[in-house]
């Protein structure tokens, strides 16, 4: 197996940052580790989660993060400031005990903080990349991401953004082969709205082609957001949910095979799962947890900059994945061979190439485009209508390929000219190609 930087005389870390609206979580992966390990704020304990909050003690620029900012919160010592993930997308100065604060700013505070949780472990230093992951990731998201990782100065050379279906199917591909031979669903569930994330594995293709639909189940939400303290109302809340639960995995399930069941978030822990559960374990492998994500994550890390042989058997094509490869015809000792442009299964976000060419006497390029789930493939021709006239293969163009959206291609083509035989025109050619 490929792997991230070796040293002969240290371990190397890759981590996986869960940066949630309400917890987070870090897990590590090193170099001489075959699964992840979750950073625990408590020694000898499960104590993965460290809360997305942040607190300013009153009238002082002191800053606590985390349980403590809790603590600080509930003694009241100081202003509590939460909802750090949406101030910073949204880009609103928020103000902290009369003052206004950039929201990034914060959100880099709180990032931080918590990487410094993983001094006990290691030194950043130690570090080759980082995957951060959230349970939305588009365009602002990366802009967010991106703005408090530069800000951070880490010396990490790979930072990586990717959404928590990434996330699943990067931890999926540690797991045993049969866990993988059917449907996966994921359940993540604190009490409020369930998310259920559907993963699919098309065995007939090569690579097997994974896609995951997200979705979201509101008919277990509790108004509190946990369990009631009186005895009784707490029995009625838990026959209502072990009934409400069964009926809506009895509803996924039906009509199809499931391989594997994962159960996360806090909601899980409590102890209301009765029929359902005994449901969910017929002919299938059933697992409860909350850092499936988080070392997801630094799986995905280790794998972009050290790809296994595991992952090569497989391709995800989520909503913010491409699903199609593009390439192009060129000619090589006199032959016409196809070239990569770009491979289905990318982040649309990551998507950044870029490529010179020669043209003979035509004035078109021809994009191929080969769908991996619906469609034939077909060619996109981009027409270079106005080019200055010149000898065959005395014009090059420089073509930049980059996207806009999961199904949006940006083609940017620009006359370079020919050296100092033919100055460049200055004109250049801009196509959004549908895929």
């Amino acid at each position: 197996m490929s792997f991230f930087r070796e040293s002969k005389t240290a371990r190397r870390y890759v981590l996986g940052y869960d940066l949630g609206e309400e917890v987070s979580q870090i897990s590590f992966l090193a170099s001489d580790s075959d699964l992840p390990e979750t950073l625990s704020t408590l020694a000898g304990a499960e104590a993965y989660n460290i809360p997305t909050v942040l607190c300013k003690r009153k009238d002082v620029n002191q800053w606590f993060y985390g349980k403590e900012a809790i603590s600080k919160i509930e003694s009241g010592e100081g202003v509590r400031v939460d909802n750090l993930i949406e101030n910073a997308r949204c880009g609103k100065r928020v103000d902290v005990d009369g003052t206004g604060y950039d929201p990034v700013s914060l959100l880099t505070l709180f990032v931080k903080r918590t990487l410094s949780l993983l001094s006990m472990e290691m030194s950043m230093d130690m570090v080759d990349a980082i995957a951060f992951t959230t349970r939305t990731m588009d365009s602002r998201m990366i802009e967010v991401l991106s703005e408090v990782t530069g800000a951070l100065s880490l010396p990490v050379k790979n930072a990586f953004y990717q959404s928590y279906e990434d996330s699943l199917y990067h931890y999926m591909l540690y797991q045993p082969d049969e866990l993988l031979s059917h449907a996966v669903i994921a359940c993540d569930y604190s009490f409020g709205e369930m998310t259920v994330y559907d993963m699919k594995l098309n065995h007939r293709t090569k690579p097997i082609v994974v896609t995951i639909d997200k979705s979201t189940y509101d008919q277990m939400a509790l108004s509190e957001g946990k369990l009631s303290e009186n005895t009784d109302d707490r029995a009625k809340q838990v026959t209502r949910l072990d009934s409400r639960f069964l009926e809506f995995s009895e509803g996924l399930m039906e009509g199809r095979i499931v391989s594997s069941v994962f159960l996360l978030g806090d909601g899980f822990r409590e102890q209301w799962m009765s029929k359902s559960l005994e449901y969910l374990c017929r002919t299938r492998r059933v697992f409860q947890g909350n850092n499936l994500f988080s070392k997801g994550a630094s799986i995905a890390a280790r794998e972009k900059v050290g790809p296994s042989d595991r992952a090569g058997r497989y391709v995800l094509l989520d909503a913010g994945k491409l699903k199609s490869n593009l390439g192009i015809m060129v000619k090589k000792q006199g032959q016409e061979v196809y070239h990569a442009l770009l491979d289905a299964g990318e982040n649309w976000f990551d998507v950044t190439t870029s490529m010179d060419m020669i043209l003979d006497d035509e004035n078109w390029l021809d994009i191929v485009i080969t769908p991996l789930t619906a469609g034939d493939k077909h060619t996109h021709r981009i027409e270079l209508e106005g080019l200055p006239e010149r000898p065959p293969r005395a014009t090059r163009v420089r073509m930049k390929v980059s996207m806009s959206a999961a199904d949006k291609v940006n083609i940017h083509i620009e006359d370079m000219g020919f050296g100092e035989l033919f100055e460049s025109s200055g004109m250049f050619f801009d196509e959004e190609i549908s895929v």
